[in-house]
Protein backbone atom coordinates (compact mmCIF):
# COMPACT_ATOMS: atom_id res chain seq x y z
CA UNK A 1 0.00 0.00 0.00
CA UNK A 2 1.26 3.61 -1.28
CA UNK A 3 2.04 5.49 2.27
CA UNK A 4 3.70 2.96 3.91
CA UNK A 5 7.57 3.21 4.89
CA UNK A 6 9.85 2.06 2.49
CA UNK A 7 13.21 1.04 4.27
CA UNK A 8 16.00 1.90 2.09
CA UNK A 9 19.15 -0.86 2.08
CA UNK A 10 22.76 0.76 0.74
CA UNK A 11 23.87 -1.53 -1.47
CA UNK A 12 27.52 -2.52 -0.73
CA UNK A 13 27.05 0.26 1.88
CA UNK A 14 26.93 3.33 -1.45
CA UNK A 15 28.75 2.10 -3.84
CA UNK A 16 28.69 4.80 -6.05
CA UNK A 17 29.69 7.41 -3.73
CA UNK A 18 32.98 5.48 -1.98
CA UNK A 19 34.34 2.11 -2.39
CA UNK A 20 32.15 -1.04 -2.49
CA UNK A 21 32.61 -3.46 0.58
CA UNK A 22 34.83 -0.74 2.61
CA UNK A 23 34.05 0.60 6.28
CA UNK A 24 33.89 4.24 4.38
CA UNK A 25 31.14 2.93 2.15
CA UNK A 26 29.58 1.51 4.50
CA UNK A 27 29.73 4.23 6.91
CA UNK A 28 28.29 6.46 3.75
CA UNK A 29 25.29 4.61 3.16
CA UNK A 30 24.11 5.40 7.07
CA UNK A 31 25.45 9.18 6.84
CA UNK A 32 23.04 9.15 3.64
CA UNK A 33 20.10 7.84 5.63
CA UNK A 34 20.14 4.13 4.64
CA UNK A 35 18.20 2.08 6.82
CA UNK A 36 20.62 -0.91 6.38
CA UNK A 37 23.53 -1.34 4.72
CA UNK A 38 24.30 -4.72 2.40
CA UNK A 39 27.91 -6.50 2.06
CA UNK A 40 29.31 -9.19 0.32
CA UNK A 41 30.73 -12.05 2.56
CA UNK A 42 33.45 -14.92 1.81
CA UNK A 43 36.38 -16.57 3.69
CA UNK A 44 40.23 -16.19 2.89
CA UNK A 45 42.66 -19.21 2.78
CA UNK A 46 42.75 -19.27 6.65
CA UNK A 47 39.05 -18.95 6.59
CA UNK A 48 38.25 -15.58 8.07
CA UNK A 49 34.99 -14.00 6.76
CA UNK A 50 36.26 -10.48 4.92
CA UNK A 51 34.07 -8.77 2.30
CA UNK A 52 34.34 -8.68 -1.33
CA UNK A 53 31.53 -9.09 -4.17
CA UNK A 54 34.06 -11.14 -7.08
CA UNK A 55 36.00 -14.39 -6.62
CA UNK A 56 39.18 -12.47 -7.74
CA UNK A 57 40.57 -9.55 -5.77
CA UNK A 58 41.98 -7.76 -9.23
CA UNK A 59 38.94 -5.34 -10.14
CA UNK A 60 38.71 -3.69 -6.32
CA UNK A 61 42.19 -4.02 -4.42
CA UNK A 62 45.70 -3.81 -5.59
CA UNK A 63 46.29 -7.22 -5.43
CA UNK A 64 45.70 -10.37 -7.85
CA UNK A 65 44.02 -13.91 -8.00
CA UNK A 66 41.43 -15.75 -6.02
CA UNK A 67 40.93 -14.28 -2.97
CA UNK A 68 40.61 -18.20 -1.71
CA UNK A 69 44.91 -18.34 -2.27
CA UNK A 70 45.55 -15.73 0.12
CA UNK A 71 45.82 -15.36 3.98
CA UNK A 72 43.81 -12.78 6.08
CA UNK A 73 47.82 -11.10 6.82
CA UNK A 74 48.10 -11.20 2.70
CA UNK A 75 44.58 -9.00 2.78
CA UNK A 76 45.23 -6.68 5.33
CA UNK A 77 48.20 -5.13 3.23
CA UNK A 78 46.40 -4.89 0.09
CA UNK A 79 44.39 -1.38 -0.79
CA UNK A 80 41.17 -1.25 -1.54
CA UNK A 81 40.23 2.65 -2.17
CA UNK A 82 42.56 3.77 -4.88
CA UNK A 83 40.98 1.87 -7.81
CA UNK A 84 37.40 3.94 -6.51
CA UNK A 85 39.32 7.64 -6.40
CA UNK A 86 42.28 9.22 -4.94
CA UNK A 87 40.90 10.47 -1.27
CA UNK A 88 40.36 6.71 -0.69
CA UNK A 89 43.88 5.37 -1.48
CA UNK A 90 45.10 3.28 1.94
CA UNK A 91 41.40 1.98 2.62
CA UNK A 92 41.21 -1.96 3.55
CA UNK A 93 39.30 -4.55 2.61
CA UNK A 94 37.98 -5.56 6.11
CA UNK A 95 36.53 -8.13 7.79
CA UNK A 96 33.47 -9.15 9.11
CA UNK A 97 34.50 -8.94 12.68
CA UNK A 98 35.86 -5.01 11.35
CA UNK A 99 32.55 -4.37 10.25
CA UNK A 100 30.63 -5.80 13.30
CA UNK A 101 32.82 -3.67 15.44
CA UNK A 102 31.74 -0.91 13.56
CA UNK A 103 28.44 -1.51 13.04
CA UNK A 104 28.72 -1.51 17.01
CA UNK A 105 29.74 1.74 17.52
CA UNK A 106 27.54 2.87 14.50
CA UNK A 107 24.30 1.74 15.43
CA UNK A 108 24.18 -0.05 11.57
CA UNK A 109 21.93 -3.31 11.17
CA UNK A 110 23.19 -4.60 8.51
CA UNK A 111 22.24 -7.18 5.41
CA UNK A 112 25.17 -9.55 4.63
CA UNK A 113 24.79 -11.84 1.32
CA UNK A 114 26.83 -14.91 1.76
CA UNK A 115 28.91 -15.47 -1.86
CA UNK A 116 29.30 -18.91 -2.97
CA UNK A 117 30.37 -19.91 -7.07
CA UNK A 118 27.78 -20.91 -8.34
CA UNK A 119 28.12 -25.01 -9.13
CA UNK A 120 28.63 -24.46 -12.89
CA UNK A 121 31.55 -22.67 -12.27
CA UNK A 122 33.21 -25.75 -11.26
CA UNK A 123 34.96 -24.18 -7.83
CA UNK A 124 34.29 -26.19 -4.41
CA UNK A 125 31.40 -24.43 -2.20
CA UNK A 126 32.72 -23.01 1.30
CA UNK A 127 30.93 -25.19 3.38
CA UNK A 128 32.12 -23.69 6.52
CA UNK A 129 30.60 -20.14 5.06
CA UNK A 130 27.43 -20.26 6.78
CA UNK A 131 28.60 -21.03 10.07
CA UNK A 132 31.49 -18.75 10.23
CA UNK A 133 29.75 -15.98 9.65
CA UNK A 134 27.03 -16.40 12.10
CA UNK A 135 28.93 -17.32 14.71
CA UNK A 136 30.67 -13.64 14.28
CA UNK A 137 27.39 -11.96 13.95
CA UNK A 138 26.48 -13.91 17.17
CA UNK A 139 29.35 -13.05 19.02
CA UNK A 140 29.34 -9.41 18.09
CA UNK A 141 25.50 -9.12 19.34
CA UNK A 142 24.59 -8.47 16.07
CA UNK A 143 22.32 -11.26 14.91
CA UNK A 144 19.29 -9.71 15.27
CA UNK A 145 20.23 -6.72 13.79
CA UNK A 146 21.27 -8.79 10.90
CA UNK A 147 19.48 -10.42 7.68
CA UNK A 148 21.85 -13.13 6.02
CA UNK A 149 20.87 -13.69 2.21
CA UNK A 150 22.68 -15.54 -0.14
CA UNK A 151 21.70 -16.73 -4.33
CA UNK A 152 22.89 -20.24 -3.01
CA UNK A 153 20.03 -21.30 -0.96
CA UNK A 154 21.50 -24.38 0.38
CA UNK A 155 23.97 -22.10 2.48
CA UNK A 156 20.76 -20.13 3.91
CA UNK A 157 19.44 -23.54 4.70
CA UNK A 158 22.68 -24.45 6.67
CA UNK A 159 22.10 -20.70 8.17
CA UNK A 160 18.71 -22.16 9.73
CA UNK A 161 20.72 -25.31 10.70
CA UNK A 162 23.17 -23.67 12.71
CA UNK A 163 21.35 -20.03 14.37
CA UNK A 164 17.42 -21.00 14.17
CA UNK A 165 17.45 -17.21 15.32
CA UNK A 166 18.87 -16.07 12.66
CA UNK A 167 16.86 -13.39 10.12
CA UNK A 168 17.66 -15.27 7.20
CA UNK A 169 16.28 -14.72 3.81
CA UNK A 170 16.61 -15.84 -0.62
CA UNK A 171 18.06 -14.03 -2.26
CA UNK A 172 17.56 -14.54 -6.18
CA UNK A 173 16.86 -13.14 -9.89
CA UNK A 174 13.13 -14.11 -10.29
CA UNK A 175 11.36 -15.09 -12.36
CA UNK A 176 7.63 -14.65 -12.38
CA UNK A 177 6.16 -17.93 -10.67
CA UNK A 178 2.87 -19.64 -10.54
CA UNK A 179 3.41 -20.02 -7.63
CA UNK A 180 4.39 -16.23 -6.12
CA UNK A 181 5.90 -18.47 -3.10
CA UNK A 182 7.69 -21.49 -4.68
CA UNK A 183 11.07 -19.85 -3.54
CA UNK A 184 10.33 -19.07 -0.29
CA UNK A 185 8.83 -22.31 0.69
CA UNK A 186 11.87 -24.36 0.21
CA UNK A 187 13.78 -22.77 3.51
CA UNK A 188 10.99 -22.63 6.47
CA UNK A 189 11.43 -19.82 8.32
CA UNK A 190 12.56 -17.25 6.00
CA UNK A 191 11.79 -13.91 6.97
CA UNK A 192 12.14 -12.29 3.20
CA UNK A 193 12.66 -12.94 -0.29
CA UNK A 194 15.23 -10.47 -2.09
CA UNK A 195 14.36 -10.62 -5.99
CA UNK A 196 15.75 -8.12 -9.13
CA UNK A 197 13.28 -5.38 -8.88
CA UNK A 198 11.51 -6.27 -12.72
CA UNK A 199 9.92 -9.10 -10.77
CA UNK A 200 8.32 -7.54 -8.12
CA UNK A 201 4.56 -8.38 -8.75
CA UNK A 202 1.18 -7.15 -6.64
CA UNK A 203 0.56 -10.94 -6.36
CA UNK A 204 4.33 -11.74 -5.17
CA UNK A 205 4.00 -9.10 -2.21
CA UNK A 206 0.38 -10.03 -1.33
CA UNK A 207 1.11 -13.18 -0.76
CA UNK A 208 4.53 -12.67 0.77
CA UNK A 209 2.54 -10.56 3.53
CA UNK A 210 0.18 -12.90 3.84
CA UNK A 211 2.46 -15.52 5.18
CA UNK A 212 4.58 -12.87 6.85
CA UNK A 213 7.62 -12.79 4.61
CA UNK A 214 9.04 -9.28 3.29
CA UNK A 215 9.69 -8.34 -0.29
CA UNK A 216 13.12 -6.39 -1.01
CA UNK A 217 13.96 -5.51 -4.36
CA UNK A 218 17.37 -5.19 -5.68
CA UNK A 219 19.16 -3.52 -8.71
CA UNK A 220 16.60 -0.96 -9.76
CA UNK A 221 17.82 1.32 -12.45
CA UNK A 222 20.43 4.30 -11.59
CA UNK A 223 20.01 7.38 -11.71
CA UNK A 224 16.36 6.35 -10.11
CA UNK A 225 13.53 6.86 -11.91
CA UNK A 226 10.12 7.98 -10.05
CA UNK A 227 7.89 5.91 -12.26
CA UNK A 228 9.78 2.69 -10.84
CA UNK A 229 10.20 3.77 -7.35
CA UNK A 230 6.21 4.24 -7.36
CA UNK A 231 5.19 0.95 -9.21
CA UNK A 232 7.17 -0.87 -7.09
CA UNK A 233 5.38 1.30 -3.53
CA UNK A 234 1.96 0.12 -5.46
CA UNK A 235 3.03 -2.86 -5.86
CA UNK A 236 4.06 -3.38 -1.75
CA UNK A 237 7.31 -3.93 -1.72
CA UNK A 238 9.27 -3.55 1.89
CA UNK A 239 12.28 -1.92 0.76
CA UNK A 240 14.66 -0.82 -1.95
CA UNK A 241 18.41 -1.08 -2.43
CA UNK A 242 20.38 1.27 -4.07
CA UNK A 243 24.00 2.16 -5.14
CA UNK A 244 23.21 5.94 -3.93
CA UNK A 245 20.83 5.44 -1.01
CA UNK A 246 21.02 8.93 -0.43
CA UNK A 247 19.10 9.56 -3.56
CA UNK A 248 16.70 6.75 -2.48
CA UNK A 249 15.65 8.25 0.78
CA UNK A 250 15.30 12.15 -0.78
CA UNK A 251 12.80 10.58 -3.35
CA UNK A 252 11.21 8.34 -1.52
CA UNK A 253 10.69 11.26 1.08
CA UNK A 254 9.40 13.45 -1.32
CA UNK A 255 6.37 10.46 -2.23
CA UNK A 256 5.78 10.59 1.60
CA UNK A 257 7.32 6.66 1.71
CA UNK A 258 9.78 7.91 4.28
Amino acid sequence: MVGARIRVVGHRGAAARAPENTIASLARGMRDGADEVEFDVQRTKDGVAVLLHDDTLDRTTSGRGPLRDRTLSEIRVLDAGSWFAPEFSGERLPSLADVCAWATAAGADLSVELKQPAPGEGRAMDDGLAESAVAELRASGLLERAVVHSFDHPTIAQVRHVAPDARAALLYTGPNLVDPLAIARTVPGIVAVHLRWYWVSRELCAAAHAEGLRVHAYGIPEPLEREVILRLAHFGVDSLSADDPGELVKLLAAEGLR
